[in-house]
């Protein structure tokens, strides 16, 4: 399969740091809650990148349990990851701005055996994309 660009277009709202994510044909609210200066409306950017992960996980398991024989009768993913405000608003130099760890539970509930279940959570971290994404890429800035 050829190489795929996946894109997103992100403005500025003109309202407090409320911007709007275009998305093919979807639109997504992105905003911080009051305390950090927001309005919110929406979720903020690393709550949607907790999200994406937990997203990117339950398709992929619905997607390959029958490949491990898993019959799905229900799926739940707690996403929870450890950030330092301080970082990101400059507070403090030596904390990091972004995670500093970021961790998930999955819960398949499923009459299958307990070992097709663990080799179809054990593929499924093995090809997540996001899950990949987030042990390191280059971001590039690309300036016009």
């Amino acid at each position: 399969m050829a190489k795929t660009t996946f894109r997103a277009d992100v403005s500025w709202s003109g309202e407090s740091v409320r911007s709007v994510a275009r998305i093919r044909n979807k639109e997504v609210i992105i905003d911080e809650p009051t305390s950090l200066g927001g309005t919110d409306q929406g979720p903020n950017p690393v709550e949607l990148l907790l999200a994406a992960l937990g997203g990117c996980l339950n398709i992929l398991i619905t997607t390959y349990a029958p490949l491990h024989q898993v019959e799905v009768r229900g799926v739940r993913i707690r996403v929870e990851g450890d950030l330092d405000p301080d970082g990101f608003m400059g507070k403090n130099p030596n904390v990091r701005p972004g995670f500093q760890e970021i961790r998930y539970h999955i819960q398949i509930d499923s009459p299958s055996s307990p070992e097709n279940i663990r080799a179809l959570i054990e593929h499924v971290e093995r090809v997540c994309p996001v899950k990949d994404t987030l042990k390191g890429v280059p971001v590039v800035p690309v300036t016009q």
